[in-house]
């Protein structure tokens, strides 16, 4: 369950990198609907990341005890 963890906590990181590259080409659009695209892709990403990072670490906090 650890690796999880850390695999989850690595991912949200790299998906939040995403989001802040994709953020700043939000003003001058290259290519509009794939930026789009990317962005709910990477947003959706983090968020379920995020919970599963958050639920995972629950369960390991009530483990330990």
């Amino acid at each position: 369950m650890n690796k999880i963890l850390a695999f989850s906590i690595l991912g949200m990181g790299l998906t939040g990198a995403v989001l802040i590259i994709s953020v700043a080409l939000l003003f001058n659009p290259p290519i509009g609907n794939v930026l789009k695209i990317v962005l709910a892709g990477s947003a959706t990403a983090f968020v379920i990341l995020a919970i599963s990072a958050r639920v995972l670490r629950q369960r390991l906090d009530e483990i330990t005890e």
